[in-house]
């Protein structure tokens, strides 16, 4: 039976987390990635996947199936420290659940927007993808392609001329099967990168690591 096709996907990694050390010990694996989220043909709810780029979009090596509200996608910030920075020298995101004590951490690997390149640095544009996944987690209504297109660039999301270029550079173009797709290396964008050819796509895991 074929796959649904995503509702966002973007680039991010997966990371072993050791609850046991004192702190927590994150440790991120260099495995280049897609995360994204599709909605499933029979079940009629959202699938949390995860894959390495290499594989198809058929076999994920995680595909949850989310209950509305149980599970929610936050930056790791264990101690409520500054929305902004992460505790550890990588943007984390943590995928945790109401109804049990599992938990998934993931590294983004998009380039950080920080202006000296601080890569532990949440962007409002990170933080706002983020809250684009918590909120279909939920089960909210989101027009993901409204989100994406108006997803800020550069720090404070303001548009100087080189985050104009950039995005510019961020043209989303429309696949034969109609889904708009962003080329860009690190940003989201709808449906799948293998719709045009994975290889166009893969680049560097140019992100900060934990």
């Amino acid at each position: 039976m074929a796959t649904a096709a995503p509702i966002i996907t973007f680039k991010a990694g997966t990371c072993e987390f050791d609850a046991s050390s004192n702190p927590p010990k994150i440790t991120p694996k260099p495995t280049q990635g897609y995360l994204y989220l599709y909605e499933g043909q029979e079940d009629e709810l959202i699938h949390f996947c995860w894959r390495p780029r290499s594989a198809s979009l058929r076999d994920p090596e995680l595909d949850l199936v989310m209950v509305p509200s149980d599970g929610s996608f936050k930056p790791y910030q264990p101690n409520q420290g500054s929305a902004k920075k992460s505790p550890t020298n990588g943007r984390i995101f943590i995928l945790k659940f109401q109804s049990s004590s599992a938990r998934h951490l993931f590294w983004l690997q998009s380039k950080s927007q920080h202006a000296q390149g601080e890569t532990g640095w949440f962007s409002p544009r990170d933080l706002k993808l983020g809250e684009i996944v918590d909120q279909l987690l939920q089960g909210e209504q989101v027009n993901v392609q409204q989100e994406l297109n108006n997803l800020p660039n550069g720090q404070g999301g303001q548009d100087d001329d080189d985050d104009s270029r950039n995005r510019m550079e961020d043209v989303r173009r429309e696949s034969q099967s109609g889904r708009a797709e962003n080329l860009a290396s690190g940003d989201p964008f709808i449906g799948d990168p293998s719709n045009e050819g994975e290889g166009s796509r893969e680049g560097g895991a140019d992100g900060g690591r934990a």
